[in-house]
């Protein structure tokens, strides 16, 4: 049942309530039998393909294969088995773990992190995702294996906002081979998760917890853009890019974000009170990476070994008003802190070598 649950097409809903949860009264069985075993299979292998169809594996978009972009569903894209998702002893371990009541109990879930699969990562972020309003979720983030989970921290990184610990963020496996396809299936979702996110800062009035927020967003976007980066995926970033382009407006203020602070609560210093407002709008200084991105894929020549990686980018950067948003982003910016220098876009920027030889010219 909770297995199903966390499968179900409206995440939100959550698999346990208080009618159904066992409280930890449930033994945990040393074992499951081959019926059970059997329906878990089934659930799993029927289960996480409808999850993955339907949160948008089903549209006809274009992602990169080999360092060419391919259109089409996510399994015309993708060869059916590269698709395959192999579960490994320790999702069974995890489903009786939270089958048999409070997460807390003895006898914890803690497997070797080398020995995990893609497949039960996947499963992990299902059911952080699906027992996220439940009293569970005190236990998973205080847990290693799930702090440093890329797909959860993607999420959710506003539930990781008082963490004292920074531990190292595990993003490269949703860039790369079933995991890459896995998150090209969820852009609709982070596409609609930083909308969310962005959209409900001005409802945060205590200065701590936006702080907070900003540095777990920041943590997250270094890592996963430096993964993109390594696999030569930046189409995998398109999410971020398209939240922006429909976020940001030449109307807007900081206030947007930063509106809803209370005076009363604010640091006594200045710089603290500075270093809060920056981190309410980190997700626009995010914004100057990806600009980065834009610069050198323009200066990617016909013969270049990733020409074909740069053209998608510069692709999704047009179709998403790239340079007019990056302009935005750095308005709003400068207004929060006017003497500190923001770097050129790259519509303003030209072609560096020419620049280089303009100024010399001029110096002499």
């Amino acid at each position: 049942r909770m297995l199903r649950g966390f499968l179900r097409p409206n995440p939100g809903d959550s698999p346990l309530s208080e009618k159904t949860s066992v409280a930890g009264k449930l033994t945990m069985p040393k074992g499951l039998s081959p019926a059970c075993l059997h329906l878990i299979r089934d659930t799993l292998g029927k289960g996480c393909v409808q999850y993955l169809a339907r949160a948008g594996g089903w549209r006809r978009e274009k992602h990169l294969r080999l360092g060419r972009p391919v259109q089409g569903r996510l399994w015309e894209r993708t060869p059916v088995p590269e698709l395959g998702l192999s579960f490994s002893r320790h999702s069974i371990e995890l489903l009786i773990w939270l089958a048999a009541g409070r997460p807390d109990k003895e006898a914890n879930w803690n497997p070797p992190e080398d020995e995990l699969t893609v497949a039960d990562k996947f499963l992990m972020f299902l059911a952080y995702e699906g027992l996220r309003d439940h009293e569970a979720r005190q236990t998973f983030v205080t847990r290693s294996l799930f702090a440093q989970h890329g797909l959860i921290r993607l999420f959710f990184p506003e539930d990781f906002a008082a963490l004292a610990a920074n531990p190292p963020l595990d993003a490269n496996t949703w860039t790369k081979a079933v995991g890459a396809c896995i998150l090209e299936a969820l852009q609709p979702r982070l596409h609609r998760r930083w909308l969310e996110l962005e959209r409900g800062k001005n409802q945060i009035g205590e200065w701590s917890r936006l702080r907070g927020i900003g540095i777990s967003q920041e943590r997250i976007l270094e890592s996963f853009f430096g993964a993109c980066e390594s696999a030569k995926r930046p189409d995998l970033a398109r999410f971020v890019l398209k939240a922006m382009a429909e976020l940001l407006s030449r109307d807007l203020t900081p206030a947007f974000w930063i509106g809803g602070l209370q005076q009363a609560s604010a640091p006594p210093r200045l710089a603290d009170r500075l270093d809060t407002q920056r981190h309410g709008l980190v997700a626009l200084r995010q914004l100057e990476r990806l600009v980065g991105w834009t610069r050198r894929g323009r200066s990617t020549g016909y013969m270049d070994e990733d020409y074909a990686v740069a053209q998608l980018w510069l692709a999704d950067w047009e179709h998403y008003r790239g340079d007019e948003i990056a302009v935005i982003a750095q308005q709003l910016l400068r207004q929060l802190d006017p003497l500190r220098l923001q770097p050129t876009p790259p519509a303003a920027q030209g072609n560096p070598i020419e620049t280089a030889s303009k100024r010399k010219g001029s110096d002499a």
